[in-house]
């Protein structure tokens, strides 16, 4: 794929993870007005929900077999695989943005609504389903999960547009949690790439936010943080494997 300067991609998912934390940190911390990111991870890898247990959800040996990294990301949600085809969305927003945002399921329906809607102005039927699901015909082409603290709210969203549904077969099991509308579907008949360009698909959630700073270097956040943050957490094995 051809670079895209509204990507903010650094060289390992470890680094991402601890960029999207580093948002969200010195947002709440220095009262930062609204944040968007967008990064596609250049290889795969699997990213486990904070409270998800590894063994149960990946397929460690074929991880390990293909040279797949294994990491850990703060929010909630499932566990995924991210790589080329699979951009990675990243809101932060003060609390009061909105007055949904005062609960959890408040702020992920409202965020959520709100990329659905400008998908959807580009043609495909998108519906939001489950916990923060986005779904065309009742296959899901992306996930999201949400981290808050004091002031602000961070939701995540991975949008598959032109990921090899194959590679999340082979590293994920079948989750023991899903929503009622996956009806215990494989992978393959469960998900899907959303028929979108990446280009498109940046313009369109873009438009859907037009006041957020949108964050294109390594240094729109404090580099002592985000050292700190990949160092001492994302990329530290305690973290990965800690359930």
């Amino acid at each position: 794929m051809a670079p895209d300067a509204s990507l903010l991609t650094l060289p390992t998912v470890h680094e991402n993870l601890a960029f999207d934390e580093a948002m969200l940190v010195d947002a709440d911390e220095n009262d930062r007005g609204p944040l968007l990111r967008f990064w596609e991870q250049t290889d795969y890898a699997v990213v486990l929900g904070s409270s998800r247990r590894l063994h149960k959800e990946v397929d460690v040996d074929a991880c390990r077999e293909d040279g797949v990294t294994i990491a850990r990301r703060t929010s909630g949600g499932g566990t995924v695989v991210i790589g080329p085809g699979a951009l990675n969305v990243t809101v932060v927003l003060p609390m009061d943005y909105a007055p949904e945002m005062v609960t959890v399921d408040g702020t992920q329906t409202y965020i959520l609504g709100r990329i659905a809607e400008a998908i959807r102005a580009r043609g495909p039927a998108v519906e939001v389903k489950g916990s923060g699901d986005l779904t065309i015909a009742g296959r899901k082409f992306s996930g999201s999960a949400q981290r808050r603290l004091r002031r602000r709210a961070l939701v995540h969203a991975t949008i598959l547009h032109e990921f090899s549904i194959s590679r999340i077969s082979r590293y994920l099991r079948i989750p023991e949690r899903q929503p009622g509308y996956r009806e215990s579907r494989t992978h393959e008949d469960f998900l899907m790439n959303v028929p979108l360009g990446r280009r498109i698909l940046i313009e369109s959630i873009r438009s859907a936010w037009p006041h957020p700073a949108l964050l294109t270097t390594a240094s729109d956040v404090p580099q002592v943080l985000l050292e700190t943050l990949c160092v001492g957490k994302f990329s530290d094995r305690s973290w990965i494997e800690r359930l």
